[in-house]
């Protein structure tokens, strides 16, 4: 759901739009609207493999190698997907018997998501500290933190930056972006439901010619 409002994020900016976390007990509602753009995504994936693979199977000898090439290409990549979507259902609905508690290092698993996307973390001196920790599945957290930058990244979009200034604290901006964009839109819930999960906090704002979010990782400190 996405409402005009301002937050500590935003307290200087004018006609701030901000993504509030949904709340860990999810109402029957909000699961349940989740769970139909999760579904929405598998039929799509699935559409893409199934179309791909039907063409394959019939027509392979008849079809030159750029054409085989595209269809493999479409078929790997939708496979990659379906295995995206899997991993978020499981963390958002799972029995939990997957999930792995230990300390989780936040610059560390920052950087591994952002790597993944071919981003850099600029994390300030000290903000790396090995004691700059918090308890949670750090697969789980490495994986709401890339579907952000995946969220945030791409190619039209331009560049985005990553930081973590102070320990505990990841912030990223892009120009400005289209957060009703479907594709997007979807992202962005699935990042604040993985992360919510783990006791980590995702704000996102759009104003200007900028698109700014901030993640804190774990749980608030006392």
């Amino acid at each position: 759901m996405v409402r005009g409002a301002t937050s500590s994020l935003a307290c200087d900016l004018d006609e701030a739009v901000s993504y509030a976390p949904p709340r860990r007990r999810l109402t029957t509602g909000s699961h349940a609207e989740f769970v139909g753009a999760l579904v929405h995504e598998f039929k799509s994936a699935l559409a893409s493999l199934q179309g791909a693979s039907e063409l394959l199977a019939r027509r392979h000898h008849e079809l030159d190698e750029v054409v085989l090439a595209d269809l493999s290409a479409i078929i790997e990549r939708q496979t990659a997907r379906v295995a995206w979507l899997v991993r978020v259902l499981e963390a958002v609905d799972g029995d939990g018997s997957s999930r792995r508690v230990e300390p989780v290092h936040g610059a560390t698993v920052a950087r591994q998501a952002a790597a993944a996307h071919d981003l850099v973390v600029d994390i300030t001196r000290g903000a790396d500290r090995d004691d700059e920790t918090f308890l949670g599945d750090p697969e789980r957290v490495r994986l709401g933190l890339e579907i952000l930058f995946e969220a945030l990244h791409s190619p039209a979009a331009g560049s985005v930056t990553v930081a973590m200034a102070v320990g505990g604290y990841v912030t990223a901006v892009a120009p400005a972006l289209d957060l009703e964009e479907p594709q997007r839109r979807f992202a962005l819930r699935s990042a604040f439901r993985v992360l919510d999960m783990e006791g980590c906090q995702l704000r996102v704002r759009s104003t200007g010619d900028e698109t700014r979010v901030e993640v804190r990782l774990g749980p608030r400190r006392k």
